[in-house]
């Protein structure tokens, strides 16, 4: 499955320190709020959702903010190493892969020269056609310095810090919390992309983009059936796909889909955020240490 949210799923690489990543990948509850037809107003007329901001997103991490915190992972891990005379060879960062954004197709695919391309692959993003290289796993001495564990180990007579340097990377990172993007910012991300996917004015306009794809010869109940046929999943995109992908787009901006379900769930976002202000002013003020943090190291402040 690529990378990307149409799905509601929260995807967060929480560390990636010497080739060891942990990533938190999981589906929010599904449980529709009820719609009042309050909030979501008249749609704006939009054709693609790349560059699309949701409220929610203050609260969880771009990619590039990710990047920032693994770099700053990785030289914190490496200055712990060398003070313990060991070395290891750190992965490169691997090229990017998957969608642009955290909001590129979470409502599907909406470009339409991609899909004259790619179909609903990624082209050169594709992590299908860019198999990541495993790096080499730390051993003895090594492994011992990265990983550790109750902290009661000794390397060349110091002893190794509670996890290790990656732990001791993270709490220089993170302090007592955890690294990366709280829970709560990922549930509600998951939780109003599945509960407007059940409002009526979002059902509607999946109505409308499904009656468009029947005129042009293709069967399907909404954007993210079209784009999660079973028949597009192959490596390499197949000429149906691309024949599909094009009447996606073109249907999606002929009915506002965009439009209609990004101001939909724009105002349940605003709902939930109102729920939840004081936990989400602390998950806010947690990141924003963190990005300090890390950039001071990146920096090298």
């Amino acid at each position: 499955m690529l990378r990307h949210l149409a799905d509601g799923r929260r995807i967060s690489v929480t560390a990636a320190v010497g080739g060891v990543i942990l990533l938190v990948s999981g589906c929010a509850g599904n449980s529709p709020a009820p719609d009042d037809g309050r909030g979501a107003g008249k749609a704006p007329v939009l054709r693609s959702s790349a560059d699309l901001r949701l409220p929610i997103q203050d609260y969880l991490f771009s990619d590039a903010e990710l990047g920032t915190v693994k770099q700053a992972m990785r030289t914190l891990a490496q200055e712990c190493m060398r003070r313990f005379k060991v070395s290891h060879e750190f992965a490169p960062p691997a090229a990017p892969l998957g969608p642009r954004s955290l909001m590129d197709r979470r409502y599907g695919l909406t470009d339409q020269r991609l899909a004259g391309a790619f179909g609903y692959h990624l082209g050169e993003r594709d992590p299908r056609t860019h198999p990541v290289a495993e790096p080499s796993p730390p051993v003895g001495k090594a492994l011992t310095v990265l990983s550790g564990s109750g902290g009661s180990e000794k390397v060349n007579g110091m002893r190794v810090p509670a996890r290790g340097c990656a732990g001791e990377a993270e709490r220089k990172i993170a302090g007592s919390g955890g690294l990366g993007p709280v829970d709560l910012a990922q549930d509600l991300n998951g939780k109003s992309f599945h509960d407007t996917r059940a409002d009526r004015r979002v059902a509607e306009v999946f109505g409308a983009w499904s009656g468009c794809m029947e005129d042009k010869g293709f069967s399907y109940p909404d954007p993210l059936a079209a784009m999660n046929d079973r028949r597009f999943q192959g490596k390499r995109p197949v000429p149906e796909e691309i024949r599909v992908a094009v009447a996606d787009v073109d249907c999606k901006a002929r009915t506002d889909v965009v439009g209609v379900w990004f101001k939909v769930e724009t105002a349940y976002q605003k709902s939930l955020i109102a729920k939840h202000r004081k936990a989400l002013n602390a998950a806010l003020a947690q990141k924003n240490r963190q990005l300090a943090a890390a950039r001071a190291v990146d920096s090298g402040g």
